[in-house]
């Protein structure tokens, strides 16, 4: 084989691989072997990913700091999944302040707000840790900042309550009325609650001197045990019995709302509310379900943890 016939052949064989071989040549012969692909076993060193990753622009806590300062309440999210220092940032306790120092006291200029009862005012904000802190600001936003407020006028439709945990259910009777409540919850965890053993044991007094020279404020340290709890409120003529599946859940099983429907009643005067329960997790594999009909309802409502009326009906 000539200088010329290897050159073609090697050009061939370069063509059909499309790059993906090397090509070595003889004297004697010319043999094609395949490169070996980069497989998660010969990655690139460490050196060389650390060198990369230093090109890129650090940006300073201080330089995020001041940014957060002018953060409106709905780009808090996504304001934190910019970064690690951004995340860290929207935890502490002088970021939630800000807000409610530019969006619930701007406007007054003083430390009272009208609009805020008095459980949300600044004076109940200073003694109250940052879990606490955030729950407290986000309530009162709802109450002055005027997007947040719009869409809490709007209501909350049932798409909203889909694949929430049920937590409890009770029932009230008022005049002709039965007041049905159900309890819903979106996140797998609940706020770490303080163990009875690292609860400060209380002195006890025989007088009531002592308790009235007393004048410690409590100190709150835990964050708002409702946070994340939705309540599902049905005006109903009749009675429902809750189904014993639901009683027992929060000892032996964990329900979830899969369905809701409105459907309008045969005499085409009301309307009929079906809600579907399934046990087991977030996902679609359901084991069981349970489905609570109720037949003329009057009204229904969906109240977040941070509505006004929340504390109205919660148990």
């Amino acid at each position: 084989m000539n200088v010329d016939e290897v050159d073609d052949y090697i050009h061939e064989k370069f063509h059909r691989g499309r790059g993906k071989c090397g090509i070595y040549a003889r004297e004697s012969d010319v043999y094609v072997v395949v490169k070996q692909k980069i497989t998660a076993a010969h990655s690139p060193p460490v050196t060389t990913v650390l060198a990369q990753s230093m090109d890129s622009v650090h940006i300073k806590h201080d330089i995020w700091f001041h940014i957060s300062m002018y953060i409106a309440p709905e780009d808090v999210q996504s304001f934190a999944l910019i970064c690690k220092q951004t995340a860290k940032l929207v935890n502490t306790r002088a970021f939630w302040r800000n807000l409610y120092t530019r969006y619930c006291l701007s406007a007054t200029g003083t430390a009272w707000n009208l609009e805020l009862p008095t459980q949300l005012q600044l004076d109940q904000l200073r003694n109250c840790d940052t879990k606490a802190l955030r729950s407290l600001v986000v309530e009162s936003l709802y109450h002055c900042y005027r997007p947040l407020k719009e869409r809490m006028d709007l209501g909350y439709s049932l798409d909203w309550l889909l694949q929430r945990q049920f937590m409890s259910c009770w029932q009230i009777q008022y005049q002709c009325l039965w007041i049905v409540c159900y309890k819903l919850w979106n996140q797998e965890t609940r706020l770490e609650e303080i163990p009875l053993e690292q609860n400060v044991a209380a002195d006890i007094v025989s007088d009531w001197e002592t308790l009235v020279d007393n004048s410690e404020p409590i100190v709150k340290t835990t964050g708002n045990l409702n946070e994340g709890v939705v309540l599902l409120i049905v005006l109903c003529r009749q009675f429902v019995p809750i189904p014993a599946q639901l009683s027992y859940s929060s000892h032996q099983a964990r329900y979830f709302l899969k369905a809701t429907r409105e459907l309008l009643s045969t005499d085409m005067r009301a309307t009929n509310l079906e809600l579907d329960f399934a046990e087991g997790g977030t996902s679609n594999n359901f084991n069981s379900n349970v489905t609570v009909k109720y037949t003329k309802i009057a009204k229904y409502r969906v109240l977040p943890w941070w509505h006004p009326d929340f504390k109205r009906f919660v148990k």
